[in-house]
């Protein structure tokens, strides 16, 4: 990656026979800031990209531009604990939603104890556990938690639709349910 003081000079100074003395009485800058400049050790400013664009016939946000991009080159932190927005949101969404069904669950039980967790949100869904421990669970899903909480909720945490149909099959075989009908209609392909 090339900074921009030296495009600049490579395509116009040096052809030119242009001198640092030249430069600074041109655009009054002073010799420190230009030489540091061609140093490298300072990079383009708002007001020197808008005196070397004037001079050059460059507009000033292409010096600016090429500043940033050089910059950002020579960067090399990573910032590996930023969290991108969306993720982080998904994860926020993921998380709210699964603490929502899990009170929906939990809210009939008095026994702390016995409370659902995430864990076992997860094991019901992921693994399609319909032993003893879950039935409770799986029953209130299909019976007191929103449908479309449920549908979100498979789609945020990648469950497969299969893994519902036979979550669902089970509530309805194992309690001679009545059958809900946004289930069966999302479920009819299968």
């Amino acid at each position: 990656m090339i900074a921009p003081i030296d495009f600049i000079r490579e395509k116009y100074i040096e052809p030119n026979k242009i001198t640092q003395d030249a430069i600074c009485d041109a655009l009054q800058l002073g010799k420190k800031t230009v030489s540091e400049l061609y140093q490298k050790k300072r990079g383009f400013t708002i007001h020197t990209a808008k005196k070397f664009g004037l001079f050059f016939g460059l507009k000033p946000e292409f010096i600016l531009m090429k500043q940033v991009e050089y910059d950002l080159f020579l960067d090399k932190e990573e910032y590996q604990f930023i969290k991108p927005y969306l993720e982080m949101s998904t994860e926020e969404k993921k998380l709210s939603l699964a603490k929502w069904i899990l009170a929906t669950i939990n809210n009939s039980i008095s026994d702390q104890r016995l409370h659902y967790d995430f864990k076992d949100l997860d094991t019901i869904f992921q693994e399609v556990n319909t032993n003893m421990q879950y039935q409770y669970a799986i029953t209130t899903i299909f019976k007191e938690v929103n449908y479309e909480d449920i549908v979100k909720y498979c789609e945020l945490w990648n469950i497969k639709k299969a893994n519902l149909r036979k979550l669902y099959q089970f509530y309805l075989t194992q309690y001679n349910a009545k059958v809900i009908a946004q289930y069966e209609w999302l479920l009819e392909e299968f």
